[in-house]
């Protein structure tokens, strides 16, 4: 995928998952496929959070990340949430749109693969 069609892929994942209090999105690098396999796991980044070529430093993502080297994105159908309130162990389910998340990317014509349990971009 080209660096436009990285930002217009998450500014269609920004619209399309907008409504949403939370979204969740895992994803790896070609630099940490060929070191250690490590995937990073965190909401997808908010609108002005989109270089032309990167993510902003500092964002959801917590760092910049280059498009060109996104390797592998996976946003799960279903994901829970841990937290603790009021001393109170708590889990919130949400669950991502996926098929109209899929639609919207289909119509911008940014390749995917939408599957049982995730959406997916892999270059690999």
């Amino acid at each position: 995928m080209t660096d436009a069609q990285w930002l217009k892929f998450f500014a269609v994942c920004a619209r399309e998952l907008a409504p949403l209090v939370e979204s969740w999105c895992a994803w790896t690098t070609f630099r940490s496929l060929s070191e250690s396999v490590h995937y990073w796991a965190a909401p997808l980044p908010r609108l002005a959070e989109l270089g032309p070529s990167s993510t902003r430093d500092g964002g959801t993502w917590g760092q910049p990340f280059m498009y060109s080297e996104i390797a592998h994105l996976v946003i799960p159908r279903q994901f829970q949430r841990e937290d603790t309130c009021s001393g109170e162990f708590q889990v919130t389910e949400y669950a991502q749109d996926l098929e109209s998340l899929s639609a919207a990317l289909r119509a911008s014509d940014i390749p995917h693969q939408l599957g049982k349990f995730a959406l997916e971009v892999k270059l690999y």
